[in-house]
């Protein structure tokens, strides 16, 4: 058992395989335990036990406890303590065995706001099976003060080594983490360690480590850190700034270099591969307390301005936040309910109807082929004199009679180019978007009607479909490429406008072009992969 007043516990093993799917290689995670342990890091964690998966002793994930013992062979530390973790429903009791068949000498087990009372049951059998037990509620920052005190009621009752603050969203300031510790400490058992678990959404968890180690607690502490920080979305804190801090104030006897050595051999090749550390969706995590889940499905809308994303996270229920309770139907209600902007629009409808009536209409879309491409579409303009509609993009270079534009981010691109244009063109604007004086719409039109019709929100497919509902008879497409993702700033006339496309964005236009050819007459300008995957010997393709 350990017998210091603070403890490291590096959970690169596990925390770190959300980065490369646990898959570390052998070598790696028996480099990572020897080296942790003779630097004279505490508590070692080497993975996951999660009986869904099969044995590979590249990953530290582990089916069962004697797999450890396999993949570590000769590796065991001599000093460190062992631990391994167990998300609450992903290890099968009946697979646990008594710690004196083990080499583990720990379980952390991890668990939801809305499993307490099954997962503290789980808890005690782990005790009673001879381990040291840690309990770590996920997202404690999800807690009302009264659930944890409650929570911490049934904990003193298990009596673990050690509970853990866990910031899940890595969304603590300083005063944050001061009020959930002072709550804890006075309320959890004396002989419970107190546990710091953070993540670095706002840049804040290494100096929020820093200030856990040097918190007088009335408890043992232990402090969670990673190898560079490796770990989900943006990380953990460092162990080797932790280490190093550590070692330089005295207050550990430690040997940071075998940690550098292994930053360096180890893990450093994994940061080559991956991304984790400082991210916007990251920081907008943290600062509404919620999963990433929420901020990518938003941001893949590619329709929603960053102040609009923020407002529907703002009107998310507290209790709806966290990771467990993240669905695409759920989020896709919200931004159905966010774009419901109750646009009476048949005016303008029958205003653009009027406009167009007898006139054929070409839609200009940002393909590269607009440039390759030039001759036959100016040639189809000569001959049929159609009326051109530009999409989600205006240009000088490319002469229109009106603009139709549904994103919000390219909106915001062509606000300062409006003014520049010798001609303008007018601008057809989706309810989605709040106008301003510099990009005053001609025409607005419910976005949420439109989006509902063709079920996506590709812009051309909204802009078909629109036209087909006012009785536009004859539609021309140019540009409509499809996006390549091995030359992405080539899949468009004008490189800036990359910033929302991706191979899956070619399936999602596809499958909503599906939904509306039968009842369009189409003609295709230039060349296309959507033309090519909707057409067989010129019958669509459902």
């Amino acid at each position: 058992m350990l017998n210091v007043d603070m403890c490291i516990l590096d959970c690169t093993l596990r925390d770190g395989g959300y980065i490369n799917d646990w898959k570390f290689g052998s070598w790696t995670i028996r480099s990572v335990v020897t080296r942790l342990d003779r630097a004279g890091i505490d508590i070692i964690e080497c993975g996951f036990l999660d009986s869904r998966v099969e044995y590979n002793e590249d990953r530290s994930l582990y089916p069962d406890m004697p797999s450890i013992a396999k993949t570590l062979a000769n590796s065991l530390p001599t000093r460190a303590m062992l631990v391994a973790m167990i998300d609450y429903g992903t290890f099968k009791r009946d697979l646990l065995i008594p710690k004196s068949e083990s080499i583990l000498d720990g379980i952390r087990l991890i668990f939801k706001k809305e499993n307490i009372d099954e997962a503290l049951d789980y808890a005690q059998e782990i005790k009673r099976l001879g381990y040291t037990l840690f309990l770590n509620p996920v997202a404690l920052t999800s807690y009302r003060d009264m659930e944890i005190l409650r929570l911490i009621d049934r904990i003193n009752e298990i009596k673990p080594f050690g509970m853990s603050i866990v910031d899940t969203y890595g969304l603590m300031f300083d005063n944050d983490m001061k009020k959930y510790i002072y709550l804890i400490d006075s309320n959890l058992d004396p002989d419970t360690a107190l546990g710091y678990h953070t993540h670095n959404n706002l840049q804040m968890g290494n100096a929020h480590c820093v200030s856990f180690i040097d918190w007088n607690l009335r408890r043992m502490k232990i402090v969670d850190s990673s190898i560079l920080g490796m770990g989900k979305n943006a990380g953990n804190a460092c162990t080797e700034l932790v280490g190093s801090y550590i070692e330089k104030t005295g207050l550990k006897q430690l040997d940071v270099n075998h940690i550098f050595e292994c930053a360096y051999t180890d893990i450093l090749k994994f940061a080559v591969k991956s991304n984790w550390g400082y991210g916007l969706d990251n920081l907008l995590s943290a600062i509404h307390d919620c999963s990433p889940n929420w901020i990518k499905f938003f941001m893949n809308k590619h329709t929603l301005s960053i102040k609009s994303i923020r407002a529907i996270l703002d009107s998310l229920p507290f209790e709806k936040r966290e990771v467990s309770y993240f669905s695409k139907e759920l989020a896709e209600q919200k931004y159905l309910d966010y774009m419901d902007k109750q646009v009476d629009d048949s005016k303008m409808r029958e205003a653009l109807r009027e406009a167009l009536m007898g006139r054929e209409v070409i839609l200009l879309c940002p393909g590269k082929t607009l440039k390759t491409h030039r001759n036959e579409i100016d040639e189809y303009i000569s001959a049929r004199h159609p009326i051109v509609i530009t999409v989600n993009f205006i240009a000088d270079a490319i002469p229109a009679d009106y603009a139709f534009i549904s994103n919000s981010i390219r909106y915001s691109q062509m606000m300062s180019m409006y003014s520049e244009l010798k001609n303008k063109p007018q601008i057809l604007l989706t309810s989605n978007i709040v106008p301003v004086d510099a990009l005053k719409p001609n025409y607005t039109f419910n976005y949420k009607t439109l989006y509902e019709n063709v079920r996506g929100d590709n812009v051309a497919s909204l802009l078909i479909t629109l036209l087909k509902s006012i009785g536009v008879g004859s539609i021309a497409i140019a540009g409509m490429d499809g996006f390549d993702e091995s030359n992405g700033d080539e899949s468009f006339f004008d490189a800036n406008m990359r910033f929302d496309s991706s191979n899956n964005s070619n399936q999602l236009l596809i499958e909503q072009m599906r939904r509306i050819v039968g009842v369009a007459d189409i003609h295709w300008i230039t060349p296309s992969k959507i033309k090519a995957a909707l057409y067989d010997n010129g019958c669509i393709v459902i």
